[in-house]
């Protein structure tokens, strides 16, 4: 089982409890804004965990993580503090019930929420120093979407920054053609320029490269199949910076090239 598969699991597990735990709270009427302030917190820690795993989530979450963790650990602090204050008040009377409370809130508090905890943490110091943490289930250094293209659409590059400075596309024939060439080091200000780019989309009607330094720019996307797109520094070949997309135009009729007519 994958690490995304079992965080899933870990995640399923930890939302049944939560909604135990939330029943419970609503049961000894401890007021709605308090059950929510512990939905709130459930909520947060599943997402730290997502994220931590998932890339796609870990953007999505963003600079959110900031405030949320800071919820988490105030509330899930102050709700245990508040436990263990009860359960010392009461401590002579104490059921059997509220032991078992008590174990279980020290069970959940380093099972469930520490992890989560650590999770959204580790999202925060992303922020701080991108790159700095390897990370489960890395993104590719290039990322290409859709896989699929027609004339008119358009193809987006995801970019782990910075990276090689060069962008070159291998066309079906085996022609490469450079999108953005390689710059003289300080043309740029520092921090900018096509290598500290994360994200750039290019059009299939208007896309034009060169194959050589001085020629004349040409369309790229022309001909039917699989075309590679490679971000270098050096103009070579990096297996972790390519992608591929498949092209596929229409004749004068409307009709895709490259695909069998059903007709």
């Amino acid at each position: 089982m994958g690490i995304w598969n079992s965080t899933l699991v870990y995640v399923g597990a930890r939302t049944l409890l939560a909604g135990a735990m939330v029943a419970l709270l609503l049961r000894r009427q401890v007021g709605p804004w308090y059950a929510g302030g512990q939905v709130v917190s459930d909520l947060s820690c599943a997402a730290f965990l997502l994220a931590y795993v998932n890339p796609d989530i870990r953007d999505d979450v963003g600079v959110l993580v900031i405030p949320l963790l800071l919820f988490v650990l105030y509330w899930e602090a102050t709700r245990f503090l508040d436990n263990r204050r009860a359960a010392a008040a009461r401590e002579d009377e104490e059921t059997t019930l509220d032991t078992i409370l008590r174990v279980y809130g020290s069970m959940w508090a380093f099972g469930f929420v520490m992890p989560a905890v650590l999770a959204g943490g580790f999202l925060m110091f992303e922020l701080l120093a991108p790159g700095q943490w390897p990370f489960p289930n890395p993104r590719p250094g290039l990322v290409c979407s859709p896989k699929r293209l027609e004339p008119g659409t358009a193809v987006t590059l995801r970019m782990m920054a910075p990276h090689g400075a060069e962008l070159s596309i291998f066309t079906p024939a085996g022609r490469s053609l450079v999108i953005v060439p390689f710059v003289t080091k300080g043309t740029h200000a520092p921090g900018a320029g096509f290598d500290y780019m994360a994200q750039l989309t290019l059009r299939t009607d208007t896309v034009a490269g060169v194959s050589a330094p001085g020629s004349r720019p040409e369309r790229v996307f022309t001909d039917p199949g699989v075309y590679v797109l490679r971000v270098s520094s050096e103009a070579e070949l990096n297996a972790s910076e390519v992608c591929r997309v498949r092209y596929t135009p229409e004749d004068a009729g409307g009709r895709r090239l490259g695909i069998p007519s059903t007709q």
